[in-house]
């Protein structure tokens, strides 16, 4: 299988010596493509945006009968003159109920992503006159992404896991992290150890896999082929992986800061929304509450996902055009032979 190489963005000699840097190229390539991306990206935001309303709405259909008891348990406990707070197995329900829902909202946000990536992927390609570079690859793109983020998400599940056997007991219907008798020396290593030491694994993994899906766009391999050529490229010498520290670290903080900045602006929508379900929906309290409270937190993910992809794709095709050259010798060509990989 041929890979050229040195078609997929400007501002790339054929030698491998940058002309500009990775923030110029990925101005510039986003200048020339930027309308037709964005116009891909608020249509997959829309696409997005309808699906993960529908899995939404059956996620309150199939909570709805915990909502009634709850609603009617509060109604009781205000006639009894009496305080009350939800049965833990109902708060138990709705979590279940939750995280059936959560890997259905993840695929969708992961097909959005692979849908901006592909697009960027075929617009650079375009760009460079490589035609053939350009066609579709959005099913490796989004089983790439499903499988790193599985990967990538384990060692810090695990963790919690851990921590949670080691240092929760529940109390009838309560639950209470204490320490454990049989463990009581080391609660405070139970407790934040196994967290920590996943949480730093997931960082370790998310990182030397950035550009697996870049890989699998624009150099046509399979899943298992796509993180281990990103994890090479990154971790292939010194100057790479502080080359992609350096443009990782600021897209990281621009997304984070960007959905607290449009979470925070869309945070007063929450008495609105659960005013509106009130009004057209069921006069059911806990259910309007917490419609409200995931409004604002599904209309900040899905702006900063239109705002924030188009770019940070483009930019992450300038990191692996360069990393992709800086591993070649000096007169090697603009050519180069990877090995054909299966399809995962």
């Amino acid at each position: 299988m041929t890979a050229d190489h040195g078609t997929l963005l400007p501002g790339l000699d054929p030698h491998g010596h940058g002309r500009h840097g990775i923030a110029a190229t990925a101005l510039t390539a986003l200048r020339r493509a930027g309308p037709r991306l964005y116009g891909v990206s608020a249509r997959v935001t829309a696409s997005t945006a309808l699906g993960g309303l529908l899995v939404t709405a059956a996620g309150f259909l199939a909570a709805w009968p915990t909502f009634t008891e709850i609603r009617e348990g509060a109604v009781q406990a205000h006639l009894d003159e009496d305080s009350y707070a939800p049965d833990g197995s109902r708060v138990h329900t709705l979590w279940v109920i939750l995280l059936v829902c959560l890997p259905v909202l993840i695929a969708l946000l992961h097909a959005g992503c692979a849908a901006v990536q592909t697009a960027c992927a075929r617009a650079t390609a375009e760009q460079g006159g490589n035609s053939a570079r350009g066609r579709s690859r959005f099913r490796p793109v989004l089983g790439t992404y499903a499988l790193r983020g599985a990967l990538v998400w384990t060692p810090l599940v695990v963790g919690v896991l851990v921590q949670e056997y080691f240092t929760t007991t529940t109390f009838r219907e309560y639950t209470a992290i204490v320490p454990k008798w049989e463990y009581p020396h080391l609660f405070p290593l139970l407790r934040y150890g196994p967290p920590l030491l996943g949480l730093a694994l997931t960082l370790l993994l998310r990182f030397g896999w950035a550009l697996a899906p870049t890989v699998a766009a624009t150099e046509a391999l399979g899943h298992w082929a796509a993180l281990r050529r990103s994890w090479t490229l990154t971790w292939s010498r010194a100057t790479a992986w502080l080359r992609a520290l350096a443009v990782t670290l600021p897209l990281g903080g621009l997304t984070v800061g960007l959905y607290v900045l449009l979470w925070s602006a869309a945070r007063p929508a929450r008495s609105g929304t659960a005013s509106l379900f009130l009004e057209w929906g069921p006069d059911n309290t806990y259910a309007a509450y917490v419609a409200g409270v995931l409004a604002p937190i599904a209309v900040a993910l899905l702006l900063t996902g239109a705002l924030v992809l188009p770019p940070a794709h483009i930019v992450s095709a300038a990191l692996h055009q360069r990393l992709t050259r800086a591993e070649r010798p000096p007169g090697a060509g603009t050519t180069v032979r990877t090995a054909a990989a299966p399809r995962g």
